[in-house]
């Protein structure tokens, strides 16, 4: 299938791609708004939609909640890595879950790392920042 449209990825002089998703829209508004200056940040409320955009955007790294109703974060994985492109590309849990087993579980994945809700906005920067050193 031919796709008309110019896939968006980073280049050396722009800022790396972020893309965020959440069923909660206040979340991504405060994600946007702490990583938008040294990063730029798409955001996705409704995660069924993740691969339609994947298919125009290639992101650097993946912000994703864990807990969704349709689609949760596990479920997105494998979608993702669906994509060459993004076999090792990192992912980011964002969770309120506090258990090991979600954590195994992420990981086995191929999670890079989670963060706990409420996100607190340093720690955010901090990880992330970690994966583009």
């Amino acid at each position: 299938m031919e796709n008309s449209q110019k896939k968006e990825t980073q280049t050396n002089n722009e800022k790396p791609i972020i893309l965020a998703v959440d069923d909660v829209p206040e979340i991504l508004r405060m994600v946007h708004l702490i990583l938008k200056d040294k990063y730029k940040v798409y955001t996705l409320a409704q995660p069924e939609k993740l691969e339609e955009l994947l298919k125009t955007l290639t992101p650097d790294l993946f912000l994703l909640d864990y807990c969704m109703p349709e689609l949760d974060g596990f479920d997105l994985m494998p979608i993702i890595r669906s994509f060459p492109e993004h076999k090792e590309t990192p992912v980011i849990y964002l969770t309120s879950v506090k258990s090991a087993d979600f954590y195994n579980v992420a990981m086995r994945l191929g999670a890079s790392d989670y963060i706990m809700k409420p996100v607190d906005a340093d720690k955010l920067r901090e990880t992330i920042g970690r994966h583009f050193t």
